[in-house]
Formats: structure tokens, sequence, C-alpha cells
């Protein structure tokens, strides 16, 4: 069976949903190789259980997303930072 690459703007409206705000422009930094790009850069692979978020550096898992009835689990260990740049709250960015 072919897997199926797609980019992180795939998961921006779960992640919305699940984070509330717009985190496809967020930069994101890989906790195995260091490599720094934007969440909607990664690789991402829906035909698993939950949701595969990978760097497309070195292809190490960054966020894994399983949502079962009643809860969704959102494992972040792969990734080193996800960044917020700007102080507001509102009117606060992601992305610098």
């Amino acid at each position: 069976m072919m897997e199926r690459t797609l980019d992180g703007n795939a998961v921006g409206g779960l992640l919305l949903e699940l984070f509330g705000v717009e985190l496809t422009a967020a930069p994101c930094v890989c906790g195995s190789c260091g490599a720094r790009e934007e969440v909607a850069r990664l690789d991402v692979y829906v035909d698993c259980p939950g949701v595969v978020v990978r760097c497309r550096h070195c292809g190490d898992v960054m966020i894994t997303i399983v949502r079962g009835r009643e809860r969704t689990w959102v494992d972040l260990r792969g990734t080193r930072s996800l960044a917020r740049c700007g102080g507001g709250s509102s009117g606060s960015s992601w992305g610098c």
C-alpha cells in the first residue's frame, strides 16, 4: 500500500480546534535534528490510527494526535519548541 504524505496544512483545522489558534505559520523545532520549519511545511500522515506529524528533514515523529470517543491525546515529545511570537492576547502572532 502506498503511503500518502500531506503537508502541515492538512492538520490546520484540527490544531485550531485543539489549541484555539491558527498554528500552520508557527515555527516548530524538531527535538531530534533541530531543524526549524513552520508547521505547514512538516510532513503529515493521516492514514495511521491517529495523525502523525514528522520532521521533513530527519523523518522523526514530532507530533502525534489520537482522537477517542471522549478525549483526544496530543503528544508533542518530538517537538523541541513551538514558538508564539508577539506578546498580546487577541492580536498576537504565531510565527516569527
